[in-house]
């Protein structure tokens, strides 16, 4: 691997990892596309992506670090007081305890199985259609999203239905709080839903946390599976996203403790080298893609990285095809 083939890929990473495209895909997809002998066999390069990672997971500290505070001390609180919960902060933090167990478990269980995606090139077509399957999870949240909505909307009744009426006249309908010259009307995009995390039950929280084992199969993102499962319990786009990058912090930490010792091999000393640059590059973008995301996602949603993931997963799958990969 070259260090420009190594600063490109921390890019990526950095940029990938956080936008719900699946950093692990494109990790694999673009250097087999391209045609670059990247000895992806070797277990540093495993360790390679896991420190670019790394990287990404320190810039999502930096980035709420003061959220991360806030739940550090929640944490002790929660032990001075002999209380679990005590305010929605201790709620919160807990939560994001109820969210890494199952993925932390899965993951120490699994990662040798799951790592034959990195090693044997005759699967990589199958990284491509998880691509494709992941974008098609994110339009079915969507869709969830707007039916859940419109039924709400149909089921929830008007403030004019709320009150009884009292008189009818040319028009106007006259209630025990005022004049109404017709009902009030919600709209979809008004629909109620949960906005804090905090509100969230912790079998929801960990239904959350639980959908980033998806995220272990590449191809499928984990911003866009938490997200995904966060629309579902009814938080907002912003507040699904910044819930799932807090869960995503823990377990993309604990994968680096376990991988980044063996950059330190004598094998992997080469590597290493191309490693910090890398790394570095990574954690920037990273910290410029979570600032435009959590933008993002206070009024847009996750159809358009949807598109993407089909019409990238499609190219490259005929692609792979195509050359016998």
């Amino acid at each position: 691997m070259q260090l420009w083939q190594a600063l490109i890929l921390g890019a990526l990473q950095g940029v990938a990892e956080l936008f719900p495209v699946s950093s692990l895909a494109h990790t694999i997809l673009i250097p087999a596309i391209l045609g670059w002998n990247l000895d992806q066999q070797q277990n540093y390069f495993l360790s390679f992506v896991v420190a670019l990672h790394l990287a990404t997971a320190l810039a999502l500290v930096l980035y709420f670090w003061r959220e991360w505070r806030s739940v550090l001390l929640a944490y002790l609180g929660s032990f001075k007081r002999r209380q679990l919960v005590y305010d929605a902060e201790s709620k919160f933090a807990w939560l994001l305890v109820a969210g890494t167990i199952p993925v932390g478990l899965v993951g120490v269980i699994f990662e040798k199985k799951l790592r034959s995606f990195f090693e044997d090139p005759r699967y990589f077509w199958m990284v491509a259609l998880f691509l494709i399957l992941n974008g098609l999870l994110m339009l079915y949240g969507e869709y969830l999203r707007k039916k859940s909505g419109r039924r709400e909307l149909e089921e929830e009744p008007s403030d004019f239905q709320r009150q009884p009426v009292v008189a009818v006249g040319d028009g106007t309908v006259a209630t025990l709080s005022g004049m109404y010259t017709q009902p009030a009307v919600k709209s979809a995009k008004s629909s109620p839903v949960i906005k804090q995390a905090q509100e969230l039950t912790f079998v929801q929280g960990a239904a959350i946390g639980a959908s980033q084992i998806l995220a272990l199969l590449p191809g499928f993102s984990r911003s866009g599976a938490t997200m995904v499962a966060g629309l579902w319990a009814r938080l907002s786009h912003e507040e699904a996203a910044r819930f799932g990058f807090m869960l995503a912090t823990p377990v993309i930490g604990l994968a680096a403790l376990l991988k980044i010792p063996e950059l330190f091999k004598p094998e992997a000393r080469a590597v290493l080298n191309l490693t910090i640059p890398s790394a570095v590059v990574a954690g920037v973008v990273a910290y410029l893609s979570v600032r435009f995301l959590m933008k993002y996602f206070e009024t847009r949603r996750l159809s358009p990285f949807a598109y993407y993931c089909l019409g990238f997963g499609f190219f490259s799958l005929v692609v792979l095809l195509v050359r016998g990969v």
